[in-house]
């Protein structure tokens, strides 16, 4: 039937028909490449939110995360305190050993029970006078007074345990080992 109305339009309506036609096609074809960025761009949106939403996720678990590795970073802290304050125990704890371990030992051959535990207790390393009573003063001794150090560093000095070193006007003490 198509070509029955075709036989009697002129040629010029017939190029004109074809003309509109294919305008038409065009724009359908524009139309959906339109509607095919409008979906495209619909779904980069969902996935734009998508992602937004997916980012807000994140940072809340980054802030947690945050605030988990604080709470660790001063438990870490607190327990570095108590392990620094249980090691200088410990530390306190020898040192009483070793001046308990020589408070009790038998005295030396020559020496008087008191005049072993103050050689035994009297540290290594060069000191005067005062400084070795301020040590033993410190580890209990408080009774004893500078003069009384000075007999007993020269009773152990005489006997070979200690011996004396003058640096301009001090005397320096110093223990012989043995």
């Amino acid at each position: 039937m198509e070509r029955d109305t075709m036989r009697f339009m002129r040629d010029s309506e017939k190029e004109q028909l074809k003309l509109l036609v294919k305008a038409c096609m065009l724009e359908i074809s524009k139309l959906k490449m339109d509607l095919r960025k409008c979906r495209e761009n619909s779904d980069n949106c969902e996935m734009v939110k998508e992602l937004e939403d997916a980012l807000k996720i994140r940072d809340r678990r980054i802030d947690e995360l945050e605030r988990i590795m604080a709470e660790k970073d001063r438990v870490i802290q607190e327990l570095k305190g108590i392990i620094a304050d249980k090691e200088s125990q410990i530390s306190d704890l020898r040192r009483y050993r070793e001046y308990f371990q020589a408070l009790t030992q038998k005295p030396e051959k020559d020496l008087t029970s008191f005049q072993s535990q103050i050689y035994r207790l009297l540290p290594d390393e060069r000191a005067t006078t005062e400084e070795m009573l301020d040590f033993i003063n410190e580890i209990g001794f408080k009774d004893l007074k500078l003069e009384n150090m000075v007999q007993i560093l020269r009773n152990l000095e005489r006997k070979g345990y200690f011996r004396s070193v003058s640096e301009g006007r001090r005397t320096l003490w110093e223990k012989v080992k043995r």
